[in-house]
């Protein structure tokens, strides 16, 4: 059962947000039921998520109890879920975990979320024979194209391959300094915390004194608040220069840069914003690198094709473990009737079963048990 960006408003979503406590309580209630023998519960900011075994009666409990534990009329909860069943929910477990169900396409984050809600499963003693299979082989799925494939290696945001330019950018010393010009935007707001995630870089960003929007705090000691009017008086010492603001003039204009640029070294100027807010003349100076929105946009273009040509080789790799993950699952009910079948077939002609089975099947599986058949001999022959 699933509630997720694909069809419930960010409102609903966070409704069916489960705490710890929650998931807990809800584990112990549908534990309690004889339909179901095992529960997952998956919640990321895009979805929350529960997967179960058991009876055709255990969805139905499944629903009544996540109404109930939430609050939420039921006929009001239906509308927004996605319920999948059999094969079609052991596909769409695959699909989450390999990163195909995500808003940003093969993000691998989903991998390290699905393997918390399958441990938490298992340590509440609620992961049954069926869900431990499962989960493990999608996980598996999702560490061989992590992997084997560029997938979730390839961005595709504007914020993305900005910073990930921040990161390639050589400097010496031990921090790189960098400016982000409207840093309390929505842009320069997540190029920010891109920046941030990872070591070696200060940002000091600019602020106007009018806004009251923060959107991140200086409470870091990476991280500078400076006044938009100033910023030409720290950008001598910057090794890179973005700005990502909304406004129709020029932040950067060659004029000041000449004036305030002492320091001979190597420099990167971004500018993200559309219509541009560079004066496109600064890329002239000595050593001075300027990138504009165009470039990333291409960057991203070109990105995409990668990502679809990559996602064709995560598709099979899926493909492949998906059906391992079947053929354990439904082969794992006859293990324990494999002495019980080998005395019913005990004195039977085998011609005579071959009759009765082209009798009682359909020519689709008719094909199935042939091939099976002649598999079966070259193997026989092999040996």
């Amino acid at each position: 059962m699933s509630v997720s960006h694909k069809k419930a408003p960010v409102s609903i979503r966070e409704k069916f947000a489960f705490t710890t406590k929650e998931k807990t309580e809800l584990i112990y209630r549908l534990m309690k039921k004889d339909s179901i023998t095992g529960v997952v519960v998956l919640c990321t900011c895009n979805r929350s998520e529960i997967y179960v075994s058991g009876s055709r009666y255990a969805i139905g409990e499944l629903q009544r109890e996540a109404a109930d534990l939430k609050g939420v009329r039921l006929g009001e909860l239906i509308k927004y879920l996605n319920v999948y069943n059999d094969e079609n929910a052991i596909r769409h477990l695959f699909k989450v975990t390999c990163g195909f169900d995500s808003m940003v396409l093969g993000e691998d984050e989903i991998l390290g979320q699905v393997r918390e809600a399958y441990q938490f499963s298992k340590e509440s003693a609620a992961a049954d024979y069926e869900l431990n299979v499962l989960f493990q082989k999608a996980m598996a799925a999702a560490k061989r194209i992590k992997t084997d494939t560029r997938l979730s290696k390839t961005p595709l945001s504007i914020a993305t391959l900005v910073a990930n330019e921040v990161f390639h950018f050589s400097k010496e010393g031990e921090y790189k300094n960098v400016m982000v010009i409207g840093m309390t935007g929505k842009m320069g707001g997540t190029i920010t915390k891109n920046l941030l995630s990872k070591p070696g870089i200060r940002v000091t960003g600019t602020m106007r004194t009018h806004s009251s929007d923060l959107l991140l705090k200086a409470d870091s000691s990476r991280i500078r608040e400076v006044d938009y009017k100033e910023r030409y008086n720290y950008m001598n010492e910057m090794d890179v220069v973005i700005s990502a603001t909304s406004g129709p003039h020029y932040t950067v204009t060659r004029e000041e840069v000449a004036g305030c640029m002492s320091a001979e070294k190597k420099r990167l100027f971004i500018d993200v914003a559309v219509p541009v807010d560079m004066d496109p003349e600064i890329g002239k100076f000595s050593g001075l690198t300027l990138y504009d929105i165009d470039y990333f946009e291409t960057l991203s273009k070109n990105n995409t094709e990668i990502k679809l040509k990559e996602l064709d080789c995560a598709k099979v790799i899926m493909e492949e473990e998906l059906d391992g993950a079947l053929k354990e699952v439904l082969f794992h009910p006859y293990i324990s009737q494999m002495g019980e079948l080998k005395e019913a077939l005990s004195g039977k002609r085998f011609d005579t079963l071959l009759y009765r089975i082209r009798d009682h099947v359909t020519s689709d599986d008719l094909k199935v048990v042939l091939r099976t058949i002649d598999g079966l001999k070259d193997w026989i022959r092999e040996e």
